[in-house]
């Protein structure tokens, strides 16, 4: 139940850790239980920390390495200079910026601080699969006492997401403040559902999709009905909804309750799997599915496909992709651990002022000229304001951020790319986030992290089980009822059950510590 990003984005995050409604990954990075420290913020008012910045002592360079697609923009050096004038201004401090490509963002940070390279600020993502190998590597250091001294913005913005950057209950990352949370469901061609009158606003269950598939299907004949969103995926997958708790082997479903079961026995993945082979006996699905290189959102922009399953839907039932697509979801929206953990900053262990390291990060949170910088570029050049104060980067070329990485996403001015395809105006979109986000459900496993290390050779054996079965079934391509039980039989000969019952113990524990 992840964040609308590009099929690409979406393709690596599916193949270092798989994502539900909301899953935690499939991943073996070695994540101990923790306890959540209380990361109430301070009686300080906003913009203020405890510490008192030095503006005697020369201005430190700040070097922050950020994530990007591919290059960095071309009017980066603008943005520092601007960027510059604030932080000299504000924390006695100038900014470096670099970006890293995400395809090799592990191994160039790795490398970075390993050889003692001057590096004061790491961006990762997607960083559940990174916060514990990083902070047992010692590639991060543990910002405890800088955040106390520096960090009271940061505090009150965050709240109890802080605890999403704590490992073996140390804090060792800032979560980036996330627009809200999704959920899973579908997404349509809006030209389609206009073109044969269909309604989705009734849909509440899978059922409630064969009529439109079929109307789909008997109309456009040449065009495939249903895909996965990404090729690495499959259809069923997005659909259910659990907590994985650090992978997908022992989970809460749908974040409630506190005994960890199996998923690809519960109900829930079982009737979803049935119910995507009915589809793809229908023609509803291609053939080559499970095979194909294509990602069902590229299709569907490009007007092959109507439909994809997809885990990131909000509370606009718009989409801000190429063409017009609608989303229904077919859930309420669940918070696990892993949604806080998709972006985190983190001080890298070879920087030489983690003070100023978090006096920017707290800056980021407090100011909103310059969290507005980062996130658009300089008004008039890389964006324009409209009059309903929405933000319009439409003819930027020179200075795109990807991903949302900087500052409270509260406090900043709403894109029109992201507001418009809602049809609702600026003051009923923020009313309806705030909405949204407020009825979205705690899963009661918040704040756990598996420590997968006693049962990491068991975990890889499961995993290539996993590769063997997932996406034939996850399809419709086969049999359900024979290779279900096939499908189950080999991951419990693999080790599945020593993997549940060490979840289970040390989610029970960190139970027994108060955080239920």
């Amino acid at each position: 139940m992840r964040r609308k990003v590009i099929p690409v984005l979406l393709a690596l995050i599916l193949m270092v850790g798989m994502i539900g409604c909301s899953t935690g990954n499939s991943g073996s990075s070695a994540e101990k239980s923790t306890t959540p420290k209380d990361v109430s913020a301070p009686n300080t008012s906003e913009g203020q920390t405890s510490g008192q910045v030095d503006f005697n002592e020369e201005p430190y360079t700040i070097k922050v390495n950020y994530t990007v697609l591919g290059q960095e923009q071309p009017d980066l050096p603008k943005i520092e200079e601007r960027l510059n004038e604030i932080t000299l201004k504000e924390i006695n401090a100038k900014v470096d910026l670099e970006g890293v490509s995400l395809h090799n963002m592990a191994n160039v940070y790795a490398l970075k601080v390993s050889s003692g390279e001057k590096v004061d600020l790491m961006f990762l993502m997607p960083a559940f699969s990174y916060l514990a190998a990083f902070a047992n590597n010692k590639m991060i250091r543990p910002i405890d006492e800088e955040l106390a001294k520096w960090g009271s913005s940061l505090q009150q913005s965050l709240g109890e997401v802080l605890a999403a950057g704590q490992y073996n209950g140390i804090q060792y990352a800032i979560p980036q403040k996330q627009e809200q949370v999704l959920t899973a469901g579908f997404n349509m061609s809006k030209s389609i559902l206009d073109k044969y009158n269909i309604d989705i606003s009734a849909i509440k269950s899978l059922d409630d999709m064969d009529a439109i598939f079929a109307t789909v299907h008997e109309n456009e004949p040449n065009m495939t009905v249903l895909a996965p969103e990404v090729s690495a995926s499959n259809i069923v997958f997005p659909l259910v909804c659990f907590d994985g708790m650090g992978n997908a082997y022992g989970v809460l479903m749908d974040g409630t309750g506190t005994k960890v079961t199996n998923l690809y026995e519960s109900k829930e993945w079982v009737d979803a799997v049935k119910k995507v082979r009915e589809w793809y006996l229908k023609g509803y699905i291609s053939k080559d599915v499970s095979t194909s290189q294509d990602d069902g959102a590229t299709l569907l922009t490009n007007g092959k496909v109507f439909a994809t399953t997809m885990n990131s839907v909000n509370f606009t039932g718009g989409s801000s992709q190429q063409i017009e697509t609608k989303t229904v979801a077919l859930r309420p929206p669940v918070r696990i651990t892993t949604d806080s953990q998709m972006f985190l900053w983190t001080i890298p262990s070879s920087s030489k002022r983690p003070d100023k390291a978090m006096q920017l990060l707290n800056l980021f949170y407090s100011n909103k000229e310059l969290s507005t910088l980062l996130n658009y570029g300089i008004e008039g050049e890389h964006y324009e304001v409209n009059p309903d104060g929405t933000i319009d980067t439409s003819k930027n070329a020179n200075y795109n951020i990807q991903f949302r990485m900087f500052g409270d996403v509260d406090k900043m001015p709403l894109s029109q790319a992201l507001v418009g395809p809602s049809g609702l105006s600026s003051e009923a979109y923020l009313e309806e986030r705030a909405k949204w986000n407020e009825n979205a459900t705690l899963s009661l496993g918040y704040g756990f992290v598996f420590d997968p290390t006693t049962v990491k050779s068991e975990i890889a054996a499961l995993d290539a089980v996993s590769e063997q079965y997932w996406e034939i079934i996850g399809n419709g391509a086969v049999d359900q009822d024979e290779m279900i039980k096939k499908f189950n039989d080999d991951l419990y000969s693999a080790g599945l059950q020593k993997v549940m019952d060490e979840k289970q113990r040390q989610f029970d524990a960190w139970l027994v510590e108060g955080n239920q």
